[in-house]
């Protein structure tokens, strides 16, 4: 069998290789001919439900979303979902990951996907794409992340596939999303936070300009001779503003471990200097940051999840700001983005982003 999958199905693959490393082992391949043999038609038995995200075989509510090069090639089969690709694409496009399947390139599962996911979601998988972490293939928002991974593109990577196609469906959405997404994210939660600080007001953001994530920021000499570390990662800065932003989640100082080691007191007394260790590093780090002008602001889990939590850590953020010298924190923290409206919108957004909460999601991100 071979057969090109894309958009959802293609995602889930994609995530599957590279959580296991699969990916690197991709290579370049143009657009083939879906070929069922050593079958003679195509049944669901043929693809491995698990890697392409669904709960069961496919059937006509479990889709298989494939791309051919001609309408005379679509495969048939009522669980097929198919796009044609007879022309318009640059060279490089797909990928083989398999013996059996083949996937677009990541830009052009970027391009593809703004045709049927939200804004929100097309601009967190960009970030994923962009950044090294993957989501879990069969359940993305609530299941387990990987991280530490390669990134498989880059913004400007994206943003230049586009540049080079022709006529293609989902170009123009995917050039208004990626002023949202951000190379170099390292986990999915930082990812929501630096959307929301990017988008504008009128997309329930908050609208605080041009911002980095995971740049390196070079520590004076003068510190360096007197122990402190050559340079720090901030998860988040804010371009124009003397400020940037830390997520520590609620295993960054792997507390809830504490209860089962409880009884092994030689484990216990590592574990309790680890996380020593790891809590003198944070707030040196946030002075080493100081230092240099730039005042970090540490957001956790909590403030995500309680009612204007996350409001609260980007009013004191432009507060600072204005301390530090930065624009009055009035001029940034506009009457129309606090707006009992536009909080009510910014939440809903937040919690649709989120895992372990109720609110509908904004599909299968």
């Amino acid at each position: 069998m071979l057969i090109c999958l894309n958009m959802l199905s293609a995602l889930a693959l994609l995530r599957h290789v590279r959580r296991t490393g699969e990916f690197s082992h991709a290579k370049v391949c143009g657009l083939p001919e879906p070929d069922s043999s050593p079958q003679k038609r195509w049944t669901g038995r043929l693809f491995p439900h698990e890697l392409l995200g669904l709960p069961g075989p496919p059937n006509t509510s479990n889709k298989v979303y494939v791309a051919v090069p001609s309408q005379e090639l679509r495969p048939r089969a009522s669980f097929f979902e198919t796009t044609i690709y007879s022309s318009g694409l640059p060279f490089g496009s797909f990928l083989q990951i398999s013996d059996n399947f083949v996937i677009p390139c990541p830009e052009l599962l970027f391009i593809e996907l703004t045709r049927i996911m939200h804004p929100a979601a097309v601009e967190l998988l960009g970030h994923e794409l962009c950044g090294s972490f993957s989501r879990d293939p069969s359940n993305p928002r609530c299941g387990t992340v990987t991280h530490g991974l390669e990134a498989v593109t880059s913004v400007n990577g994206i943003r230049s596939f586009i540049g080079k196609c022709h006529r293609i469906l989902g170009t123009h959405p995917a050039l208004h999303a990626l002023k949202y997404v951000h190379d170099n994210a390292w986990s999915s939660t930082e990812s929501v936070c630096a959307l929301l600080m990017a988008r504008p007001v009128s997309e329930s953001g908050y609208e605080l300009g041009g911002l980095h994530m995971n740049v390196r920021q070079e520590t004076p000499a003068e510190l360096v001779r007197r122990g402190c570390k050559t340079s720090r990662v901030p998860d988040i800065v804010l371009e124009d503003l003397p400020v940037g932003f830390n997520y520590d989640g609620k295993d960054h100082l792997s507390l809830d471990a504490i209860p089962d080691i409880a009884k092994n007191e030689s484990k216990l007394r590592l574990h309790l200097t680890d996380i020593r260790e790891k809590y003198v590093d944070d707030r040196r780090r946030d002075r080493e940051l100081a230092a240099q002008g730039r005042v970090i602001m540490p957001i956790v889990s909590e403030d995500l999840y309680q009612p204007d939590g996350l409001d609260a850590v980007v009013l004191e953020a432009l507060m600072a700001s204005e301390r530090l010298g930065g624009p009055p924190s009035s001029q940034l923290a506009s009457s129309q983005a606090w707006s009992p409206e536009n909080v009510r919108k910014r939440r809903g957004l937040l919690l649709s982003l989120l895992p372990g909460t109720s609110r509908t999601s904004l599909g299968n991100y």
